[in-house]
């Protein structure tokens, strides 16, 4: 049975975000994937709820407008998302909490944002 995205699972993405202008703000297709604990609360969750039930080699686009999430930014983004990887939480991820992972840079989107 193939994993899908759920709550205490981790899940390694790849994306490029766009504004409402088409211009990229920010690339990782050709980074180390982000990787994040799902239903942790780590990643926006208009953001989040649109990767549930996805499983690996899935893309999506994903719209996510201010009142969704951005509201501190002064436009609409559209994400473009690749599933890398999916497992299961171990139970020190689970205790912990939050997973937000990315190997080349900590920072990530708009106002730190994945």
């Amino acid at each position: 049975m193939m994993i899908q995205v759920a709550d205490k699972t981790v899940v390694s993405i790849r994306y490029i975000m766009f504004n409402s202008k088409g211009e990229i703000l920010e690339n990782t297709l050709a980074d180390a994937p982000v990787k994040y604990l799902h239903g942790a609360g780590s990643i926006r969750p208009a953001l989040e709820a649109n990767l549930a039930g996805l499983t690996i080699g899935e893309e999506k686009e994903i719209l996510i407008s201010q009142e969704e999430g951005f509201a501190e930014a002064d436009d609409d983004f559209r994400i473009e998302v690749i599933v890398d990887d999916i497992r299961w939480a171990t139970a020190e991820e689970l205790r912990a909490g939050q997973l937000i992972k990315k190997i080349k840079d900590e920072n990530c989107g708009p106002a730190g944002c994945c």
